[in-house]
């Protein structure tokens, strides 16, 4: 323990690396020899008496409602149009949009299966806009490629996650939207169904977390929310 604990120590004073960068290395540590703990490789595992490593918790933005009225607007293509409502009625990975066909989705019903990370699945909705658009997008297209985005360019092949990401960042930047990724709208789509009162297990069950906690670090919670349910709930 007190090797690694030194190693660490001297890891951040060499190369002058940030805390958090330190606490990922030592989150790898901790996974190698616990897994050499779990297969009888050792007895104890060091990291057990490795103090943790404190990090400056800075909280992540959501785009605000104009934020994503201003990039909607800043669309030039129908396509670019039904994938930022999309994304932000299911909130799924960007990893896991890349991934989906037309056939999954259920249009009687709003509805579709996504396969997220461990392989597994959870259900999604889509609310009347994203419908909307996602109808008008598969009706404009005139390619038979299964995938539920493809590209703009013959031969329309299936979207990547980098093709998404880029999608996304150009939209931003002629919409004069800061940060702008994919993985925003998922934040902008669990902090919004908090504020206006999802309850937070069903916003994880929407987000496919294991944990509460991961659910509240996507949130940000509203305080004028705060400030009602505090006099809903807590009035004298």
């Amino acid at each position: 323990s007190s090797d690694i604990s030194m190693y660490l120590r001297m890891y951040k004073r060499i190369r002058c690396v940030s805390n958090r960068t330190l606490k990922n290395v030592r989150t790898v540590f901790s996974s190698f020899f616990a897994w050499l703990r779990d297969h009888d490789r050792i007895n104890k595992n060091p990291m057990l008496l490795v103090e943790d490593i404190k990090i400056e918790k800075t909280i992540k933005k959501s785009f605000t409602d104009e934020e994503r009225e201003k990039m909607f607007r800043s669309c030039t293509n129908l396509r670019d149009k039904a994938m930022l409502e999309f994304l932000y009625s299911t909130a799924v990975r960007v990893s896991e949009l890349s991934r989906l066909n037309i056939e999954d989705i259920r249009f009687a019903s709003k509805e579709l299966i996504v396969f997220g990370k461990g392989s597994k699945e959870r259900r999604v909705y889509l609310n009347d806009r994203a419908s909307m658009y996602i109808k008008e997008y598969l009706s404009s297209r005139n390619d038979d490629n299964p995938a539920l985005f493809v590209g703009l360019s013959k031969p329309h092949n299936r979207m990547t996650k980098a093709g998404i990401e880029d999608a996304i960042r150009r939209i931003g930047r002629r919409a004069s939207v800061k940060n702008a990724h994919p993985h925003r709208f998922r934040r902008t789509a669990a902090t919004n169904a908090l504020n206006r009162g999802m309850p937070v297990q069903e916003v994880a069950e929407l987000l496919g977390h294991a944990k509460l906690e991961t659910t509240m670090h996507y949130c940000t919670v509203n305080q004028e929310s705060v400030k009602y349910h505090h006099t809903k709930f807590l009035s004298a």
